[in-house]
């Protein structure tokens, strides 16, 4: 694909020309106009605008803004050069005509040629685009227009269709999944990739770009897995992703056969028709599916229900939509992988990435690109490619052969590795594969080889085909295959077995007569995901630099877990290959490992602005209070904060504060266990019979909250007229669901509790080898700033809960005599550290904390 550059720069707009669909506030401005420089000026830019500023449509408005003005002058400048060539080369011509020196005048005029014949290419590739473009939107129009006339086709009509209408080539589904390159050259132009966590958070973007005038005209598409777009139910009741990748491959791949009147299937229509090929992947289908999604911008949900309701496949129209459109809204792990990018066909060659809620982007980093893989995969992995090399073994090659005989031989070296050690340890990619005897095996060669052949797909076919067999007869004796799938069956059996101490509840209870139903094996298929992926992601992790990562070995838990320690070579090619960076999020700071450890290379095209928030400087009231209602110091370290004491200040604390402040109020606490010791405490010592008498009380446990939040809401709108309550108090761990990515605006959170610094557990596996190596690489005391950095983000986030428009309100305290630390408040986000009230013995305690919280809400 081709891409033309402007040699002109374009001007940065004024802040009413970026299509904001309110009044911006000045920090908005501020933050549109400065990306449309990074963007404009090829930067690397990191940006922090508090959580509540709307932060992400104005990422949005300024991108699309420089966009829109960037292709027009694409066409403009790209016309105006062809004319100037043109020109010029007349003006040589005539020159050269009374030129002493031909040869000269020759080369000038071959020079002006050669650039006039790119230029010319271009343009007709854009023209060719563009000509594509109308046609899609005419075919829109009319395809609306037939929807209009007639009902929509319900998928069991589109299965009655033949879906081998179209092409019942293996070659065209085999490539589907594959990094298929354009065999014609066309026109790329820029594209913006803009990623954030969840799809909850790209669907918002996509409800507020509706708002703006850049909805008109963007041809916007979300991506997502098979989870959130796959419409077929043979593959979304698998659930787990793993399986549904699969199971959707296999289809892809899967002839339609016919029939033999003859011969009466062993099948069920039921499992017959789920061994077909998907309807819904008929082409004609998924592209006017793709043709739709490129003319209004839809969120994931919005295109799952378009592809159930015209009855095509969603997840493969947003994929054959990647190379139309211009705005493309995906989670972190879609775009951060280069596994991921490759298989749904993204090239970030000279395009923008827009990293929203980034404040954990080096974690993300560390997560996506770790791999583990524990004994029981080992042991199924070794069955089933034992049992394919059976199976085929006439018709591979010798050099095939000798590729899956040393995938064995690496399995069971692994195998082996786990059940002779006898404790944890750290190892290094190069000591695994010596400890393991395999050092010798070209690693590279061996995935090439898996990747080329499709051999994770082939092996999980034949483990499901074995599944599918006949048992053999009592008068045959079992094949191998037989065999091996009686130990696969064993092998489940042993793994569904209770734990003693752990019988589950159906199986304890016997049915009426004593008899118990015989067990239906479900076929391992619908178990777990084939373990052949996890397998060669882990061997995959091997091939990286070693000083990047380390293996950790733990024999307890019978798992190889690789640990990504330095991202910087993951990050490498989208920093080399994107035009522009954009890195964005409420709490950002402090981004200096962000800046070692990601844009080292750098550091000339980095820019850093930190923005206020946009609400009054007297609509927060922050407090650091070392000192409890007692007068003891208060220190919630992991030795102390389980002490009498510290559970009695705290609890008087919770007591006194809920007395002055009105709705909710929401206390964020170290860990689970602790939130289970403090409640334990508040009802044993009666502060909680004494709290609910003016609040209702929640608290979080681990798993879905959102359950709890519904019942906090109503407790706060709807007070309860028996107790006399008003409000609620809602106890919440950080780093917890509530502590991310949650809204509590107005009265769902007049006031957020911090109790302690919620340092991570630093006797760690993970962490000791990640605090050592920035030691080494960045220099002695790297590991503890960066162990301290995880702490203050997680306190930042909780603070961020709170005020979450400019005319919200409320209070934050921070219960902890660390927080008096200059270092500490330093790392506080600017908007509260610089209003902090610090509430010391001397300057009447907590007794003074309690009357400037009454006073603050009085005022309101």
């Amino acid at each position: 694909m081709t891409q033309y550059t402007p040699r002109q720069a374009l001007a940065t707009p004024a802040a009413h020309e970026f299509g904001f669909p309110h009044t911006p506030y000045e920090i908005q401005e501020q933050l549109m106009q400065e990306l449309f420089r990074v963007l404009e000026n090829g930067q690397v830019g990191i940006f922090e605008s508090p959580t509540g500023t709307g932060k992400s449509l104005t990422l949005t408005c300024g991108a699309l803004t420089w966009l829109e003005r960037h292709e027009e002058l694409v066409k403009s400048e790209m016309l105006a050069r062809i004319v100037a060539v043109e020109r010029e080369l007349e003006k040589l011509q005539t020159e050269g005509e009374r030129a002493t020196d031909w040869l000269e005048a020759q080369g000038k005029s071959r020079l002006q040629r050669e650039e006039l014949r790119k230029l010319q290419h271009l343009q007709g590739l854009l023209e060719k685009r563009e000509q594509q473009l109308a046609e899609m939107r005419e075919r829109v129009k009319s395809k609306k227009k037939q929807r209009s006339r007639e009902a929509r086709p319900k998928l069991l009509e589109t299965k009655e269709q033949d879906p081998a209408s179209d092409s019942d080539s293996d070659g065209e589904h085999e490539t589907a999944d594959g990094t298929e390159e354009p065999s014609e050259d066309r026109y790329r132009p820029v594209q913006i990739f803009f990623c954030s966590r969840t799809h909850s958070q790209l669907a918002q973007i996509v409800s507020e770009l509706r708002k703006t005038p850049h909805g008109k005209w963007v041809r916007c598409i979300s991506l997502g897995s098979r989870q959130q777009l796959c419409g077929n139910p043979q593959v979304r009741r698998l659930k787990q992703v793993g399986l549904m990748n699969e199971r959707c491959l296999e289809m892809a791949t899967q002839k339609k056969s016919q029939p033999n009147p003859s011969k009466k299937s062993r099948l069920s229509e039921a499992e017959a028709s789920s061994q077909g090929r998907c309807p819904l992947k008929t082409q004609s289908l998924v592209d006017s599916l793709r043709d739709l999604a490129l003319s209004e911008p839809l969120d994931i949900e919005e295109l799952a229900t378009e592809g159930a309701a015209c009855g095509a496949c969603s997840y493969y129209a947003s994929r054959a939509a990647l190379d139309q459109a211009q705005l493309i809204l995906l989670p972190y792990q879609l775009l951060l992988q280069k596994s991921a990018r490759q298989q749904l066909g993204i090239n970030l060659k000279g395009s923008v990435l827009v990293v929203d809620e980034a404040h954990n982007l080096l974690d993300s980093l560390a997560q996506l690109h770790g791999a583990e893989i524990n004994h029981q995969q080992l042991e199924r992995a070794r069955t089933e490619i034992a049992a394919y090399k059976e199976h085929f073994q006439k018709r591979f090659s010798t050099r095939n052969l000798l590729k899956i005989n040393q995938l064995i031989f690496i399995v069971k070296r692994l195998l082996k590795i786990l059940e002779q050690a006898a404790s944890s340890r750290m190892l290094r990619t190069y000591e695994l594969t010596a400890e393991g005897d395999f050092f010798n095996i070209d690693l590279h060669e061996l995935l090439e080889f898996c990747a080329r052949t499709r051999f994770a797909r082939k092996v999980q076919g034949n483990a499901a085909r074995m599944q599918r067999e006949p048992q053999p007869s009592e008068n045959q004796p079992p094949s191998a295959r037989s065999l091996i799938l009686q130990r696969l069956t064993k092998e489940h059996e042993e793994r569904e077995k209770p734990k003693p101490g752990k019988r589950k509840l159906e199986d304890m209870q016997e049915p009426a007569g004593g008899k118990k139903e015989p067990t239906v094996m479900k076929p391992l298929l619908e178990v777990a995901p084939s373990p052949i992926r996890p397998l060669l992601a882990f061997l995959e992790t091997l091939t990286s630099d070693a000083a990047d990562g380390r293996i950790l070995l733990d024999p307890q838990g019978g798992t190889l877990k690789y640990l990504l320690l330095d991202p910087a070579e993951q990050f490498a090619e989208i920093l080399t290959d994107a035009r522009a960076i954009v890195i964005a999020g409420g709490t950002m700071q402090p981004t200096q490992e962000l800046k070692e450890q990601l844009f080292a290379t750098c550091q000339d095209r980095l820019v850093e602005r930190f923005y206020n928030h946009v609400v009054p400087d007297d609509a927060v009231l922050p407090f650091v209070i070392p000192n409890g209602p007692k007068g003891a110091p208060l220190r919630f370290n992991f030795a102390q904060r389980g002490s009498p004491e510290m559970l009695q200040e705290l609890a008087m604390v919770l007591q006194n504060l809920c007395q002055v402040i009105p709705g909710g109020v929401v206390c964020f606490l170290p860990s689970y266990d602790y939130l289970d010791k403090v409640h334990k405490h508040l009802e044993q010592s009666g502060s909680l019979e004494r709290i609910s008498r003016k609040k209702s009380f929640f608290r979080e446990v681990s798993g879905s909250a959102d359950h709890l939040l519904e019942k906090y809401a109503k407790a706060i709108k709807e007070p309860s007229e028996p107790s006399g309550s008003s409000g609620a108090l809602l106890l919440s761990v950080v780093g917890g669901k509530l502590s991310e990515g949650l809204n509590f605006a107005d009265d769902l959170g007049r006031a957020v509790l911090v109790v302690g610094l919620p340092y991570p557990n630093r006797q760690s596996p993970e962490l000791e080898q990640r605090m050592r190596h920035l030691d080494e690489k960045l220099g002695p005391g790297s590991g503890n700033e960066f162990y301290e950095n995880l702490c203050m983000k997680a306190v930042n986030q909780c603070i961020g809960r709170a005020v979450r428009h400019i005319r919200d309100y409320a209070c934050v305290y921070l219960l902890d005599e660390r927080y008096t630390s200059p270092r500490i408040r330093g790392k506080l986000p600017e908007w509260i550290a610089r209003h902090i009230v610090e509430a010391a013995a001397g300057k009447g305690g907590f007794g003074a904390v309690q009357a400037q919280t009454a006073r603050f809400f009085k005022g309101r």
